[in-house]
C-alpha cells in the first residue's frame, strides 16, 4: 500500500517533531509550526512503506515502531541495510538529489510515521536553514556508518562482527559484572545485517555460549557473562 493512500491527519505531530533530530534545534514555537505540515501514516507489521524505485516525494520520520531498510540482489536475496526506530527518518536523500531509492522500506511492527511532502519541506528548509544542515549531517553520518560496516565485513570474521554487534546493543547491568541485552531483530535479520547466513550466526552464538562468554535465554535475551573477552573479540572486527 503506498504512502500517499495512507496519509491521514496528524494528531501527534508535535510529539513526533520534538523527537526527530532534524527539528530539535528549533524553538518550541517553530516546532509547532513545523508540526502543522506533518501527516501521520499508520502501518501494520510487514506492511510496505515503499518499494525500490518508487517515486518517494516525502520525508518520513518514525514516531513509534521500527522500519526495515533493505535491498534485494539480482539473485533474489534480501540484504538488510539498517533498521530505523523512533526519531530516525528516511526520504532525505530523494529530497536532496531527486533520485529514486534503490532500497525498500517495510514496517517490522505496528509503526506510525510522521510524513512531510518535499514541497512543504523545501519551504521549511528555506525558512529554517538549520533543518537542511541537520539533514546533511544525518546523510554524512550514514555514509560514515556504511564505511565502518564495510570495513568490518572486509576485515573481520563472523565471530568478531557478532561480538561487535552484541556490544553495540543497549545493555542493562546484571550480577557479577554481567550485562543483559535484547536482540532487537529476528536472527535472520541480524545475520543479514552482518552480511552472513542465519546458520553461521547460530553457530557463532553457540560457540560464544559454549565458551562461557554469553548465555542465551528465550525471547532474544542474551546475557554477556565475560565483557572483557567479548570486547577483545570485537577488536578483531576493527583491526582485522
Amino acid at each position: 500500500m503506498s504512502v500517499a493512500t495512507e496519509v491521514q491527519g496528524d494528531q501527534s505531530g508535535e510529539l513526533c517533531v520534538a523527537r526527530v533530530p532534524l527539528f530539535r534545534g528549533l524553538t518550541r514555537t517553530q516546532q509547532l509550526e513545523v508540526a502543522g505540515f506533518a501527516r501521520t501514516v499508520r502501518l501494520d507489521a510487514i506492511e510496505q512503506v515503499y518499494a525500490a524505485g518508487s517515486n518517494v516525494s516525502q520525508l518520513m520520520a518514525v514516531h513509534t515502531g521500527k522500519v526495515k531498510i533493505s535491498r534485494t540482489s539480482l539473485a533474489g536475496h534480501e540484504q538488510l541495510i539498517r533498521v530505523l526506530g523512533p526519531g530516525d527518518f528516511i526520504g532525505e536523500s530523494a529530497f536532496l538529489t531527486g533520485a529514486t531509492p534503490e532500497h525498500a522500506a517495510e514496517a517490522l511492527e505496528y509503526t506510525e510515521l510522521c510524513v512531510f511532502r518535499h514541497a512543504d519541506l523545501s519551504r521549511l528548509v528555506e525558512k529554517h536553514p538549520s533543518i537542511g544542515l541537520q539533514m546533511l549531517q544525518g546523510v554524512s553520518q550514514r555514509l560514515d556508518d556504511t564505511e565502518a560496516r564495510l570495513a568490518t565485513v572486509i576485515s573481520g570474521n563472523v565471530s568478531s562482527r557478532l561480538a561487535d554487534y552484541l556490544l553495540s546493543l543497549p545493555a542493562k547491568p546484571g550480577n557479577d559484572a554481567a550485562v543483559h541485552v535484547t536482540l532487537p531483530l529476528a536472527k535472520k535479520d541480524i545475520a543479514s545485517l552482518m552480511s552472513t547466513t542465519p546458520e553461521s550466526l547460530s553457530r557463532q552464538l553457540r560457540k560464544l555460549t559454549d565458551a562461557g562468554v554469553i548465555s542465551q535465554q528465550d525471547r532474544g535475551q542474551v546475557t554477556i557473562l565475560d565483557v572483557t573477552a567479548l570486547s577483545a573479540l570485537s577488536t578483531l572486527a576493527k583491526t582485522g
